[in-house]
């Protein structure tokens, strides 16, 4: 009997009295003659993500540092804390010298980094953002086709679970902490295999859609009958029921077949030690389930926190955790930096290392799912010690389905973190065409990354 291949096909067989089904990889017999889209003209999606890790790079009171590479351009070379991503240096690009303007606002410290380059705007108090987070302009671009419009991780084994993304500016969304958290919520209740031949519409869920839908249809004239103020408030609530409706309506839609998408087995619980050998552990983890979640298409946008900014890793055996050594570790004379903080810098991108690999392990079109993602990866400060929000470590991994140009090493002294995050949101396929307020307030992306 002859076999009939096609996107959708499966491999059937016995294993004792049970029937059992297994997806088939991309082939090049699926995609058109460059690899770089479906037979059919419809192209592999982009996704996106940010991934923070905690206290920046390292660098001197001299001015050097142990990350930023003297070349600038194509061809940059490995420095010593960057050595963890040695080998995707070449879908790496590193951006150096660029800073948060806080213009009269004061510098808050662990805050005031981050949050210009998400919100584009200087804060003005701890634990709120002036504006959105820029993800939440890409989910509302290249989220709406995926059962999740964007996922939220933090794998920091904090005393609170961390997540900077937000709509409001003062809500931030509820990240999954543990790898056992993140299955449940991409392949528990409500997963249903895009490549199987048996899918068909959760009655559950089109229940519920026809319960929002009748919310919904009750918005107008709720909103007729109060004043302004509460109007506000409504329509900010009712945006948020009208996104869940979207993502129930996705639910109710055939998807469109994944050959990279093999559901992967549930994770055992990790040690709850904040020591940062197992966070990076619990950051491998969770990448690899994230990463078959994208490749299942069960989103397209992510937040990933390795550490928060006030990072509470350790060294195991140690008693100081990171933050309490960057403040009281002198510098070494000879060495000309913080030998400890620069170990745990070092270590701390093992995290980062680790969690594009188990990206680019995953094979999918002519490359792999790291090629068809941009991961916007940043910290918070720049020399630690001082709170310095000068010259914060900022990369781009992955090549954004041949949209990043890779491999560089951009340096701008003194040019505002937001131009990368305008072009980060470009790269990923928000129609954006400026980003940010006062001194760091630009329209102009940065041109050489963007092919």
């Amino acid at each position: 009997m002859k076999f009939r291949l096609n996107r959708r096909s499966l491999l059937r067989g016995m294993v004792g009295s049970a029937t059992v089904s297994m997806g088939i990889p991309l082939l090049d017999i699926f995609l058109n003659e460059n690899g770089t889209a479906y037979a059919d003209g419809s192209r592999v999606p982009v996704r996106f993500g940010t991934y923070f890790w905690g206290l920046g790079l390292t660098d001197t009171p001299a001015g050097g540092t142990r990350w930023v590479p003297e070349k600038i351009g194509s061809g940059y070379e490995v420095t010593p804390e960057l050595k963890a991503i040695a080998g995707l240096k070449d879908k790496i690009s590193v951006f150096s010298g660029f800073r948060a303007i806080p213009d009269t606002k004061p510098n808050l410290v662990h805050w005031s980094g981050h949050a210009s380059i998400l919100s584009g705007t200087a804060p003005s108090t701890t634990s709120r953002f002036e504006a959105a987070s820029f993800d939440t302009r890409i989910a509302d671009a290249i989220g709406t086709s995926t059962r999740f419009k964007s996922v939220n991780i933090d794998a920091s084994v904090s005393r609170r679970p961390i997540s900077y993304s937000t709509r409001s500016g003062s809500t931030f969304s509820s990240p999954d902490v543990t790898p056992l958290e993140l299955y449940n919520r991409l392949f528990g209740e409500g997963y249903q295999d895009p490549n199987s031949d048996n899918w068909q519409p959760n009655p559950e869920i089109m229940l519920r859609q026809s319960v929002l839908s009748a919310v919904t249809d009750q918005r107008q004239a709720l909103m007729k009958s109060i004043g302004k103020d509460d109007r506000e408030k409504l329509d900010q609530y009712f945006s948020s029921v009208r996104d869940m409706e979207n993502q129930l309506a996705v639910q109710l839609q055939r998807p469109e077949p994944r050959e990279a998408c093999i559901l992967p087995r549930a994770p055992e619980e990790l040690p709850k030690a904040a020591s940062v050998d197992v966070v990076n552990a619990n950051t491998k983890v969770m990448a690899r389930l994230l990463a078959m979640g994208l490749a299942c298409d069960q989103t397209r946008v992510f937040n990933f926190v390795h550490t928060g900014g006030t990072s509470e890793t350790y060294i195991a055996g140690e008693r100081k955790i990171y933050h309490q050594i960057t403040h009281d570790e002198p510098t070494d004379t000879l060495l000309g930096y913080q030998p400890q903080s620069s170990k745990l810098a070092g270590l701390v991108m093992e995290g980062l290392g680790a969690f594009l690999e188990e990206l680019d392990g995953v094979k999918e079109g002519d490359g792999t799912l790291l090629d068809n993602c941009l991961v916007m990866a940043f910290s918070d400060t720049g020399y630690a010690k001082i709170h310095s929000i000068d010259n914060i470590p900022i990369l781009f991994a992955g090549g954004a389905g041949g949209r990043h140009k890779t491999g560089q090493h951009i340096h701008e002294e003194g040019s505002s973190v937001t131009r990368v995050s305008l072009t980060a949101m470009q790269l990923a396929g928000a129609p954006v065409g400026e980003f940010g307020t006062g001194s760091m307030r630009t329209s102009n992306p940065i041109t050489e990354v963007i092919a």
